[in-house]
């Protein structure tokens, strides 16, 4: 009888766990949706961010600063001393220190520092968990747990944190298999300004004395 007892809580607390976790999960979904669509109302954004890398075991850290412009599909984003434009055709990489510009056919796409990527990439291939809140700089965050479906993923988890009252992401953080920790938080975010369609197309009478390479 105490047997019988005893598994059937075992199955009770189970059932429980599972049932908390199909709960947190939706209520995550339940967010995040709330966030893509706060997002697909903005014509264009304004971002400034932070960027921070660190590896404890192999003792590298790096930090640096963005800026970056979106207007649909269409950014400009000026990083780690170089400029990136995606015209909505082709992606044109500038290396000021090389004097060199690459030009590749459409954008990239697997790499998680573009902006149209940044604000997009959670919509597909993660399993999704709340995690806890947090109050920082009087802003009152939702942490946000994504693991990759994909068991080959090199990440182990990203952390989302969301701005409760603006709806806005403040900061992702990509945790990785190998022990590398990538952050970026969001310094600055404005929406709907006045923006030139010149940000958005590469001017090649600029770089006249640049390699370009196509």
């Amino acid at each position: 009888m105490n047997k019988l007892i005893f598994t059937s809580l075992i199955l009770i607390l189970f059932s429980s766990q599972c049932f908390l976790h199909a709960q947190q999960s939706e209520k995550a979904t339940e967010l995040l949706n709330e966030v893509s669509s706060k997002m697909s109302t903005y014509q264009n954004m304004f971002i400034k961010f932070k960027y921070s890398l660190e590896n404890k075991e192999v003792d590298i850290k790096q930090e640096d600063e963005g800026v970056a412009y979106t207007y649909g599909e269409k950014y400009n984003l000026n990083f780690m001393g170089n400029i990136f434009i995606y015209d909505g055709a082709k992606t044109y990489i500038i290396l000021e220190e090389d004097e060199e510009v690459n030009i590749i056919n459409g954008s990239s796409e697997e790499d998680l520092l573009t902006p149209t990527n940044l604000f997009n990439f959670y919509k597909e291939g993660y399993s999704y968990q709340l995690v806890a809140k947090e109050k920082r700089n009087g802003k009152q965050l939702q942490h946000i747990k994504l693991v990759p479906i994909d068991s080959n993923s090199e990440s182990a988890y990203f952390l989302l944190s969301i701005d409760l009252d603006s709806k806005n992401i403040h900061s992702i953080a990509n945790i990785g298999n190998n022990g590398t920790e990538t952050i970026i938080s969001i310094n600055e975010f404005k929406t709907n300004l006045e923006l030139s369609d010149r940000l958005f197309s590469f001017d090649k009478s600029k770089y006249t004395n640049y390699t370009i390479n196509e």
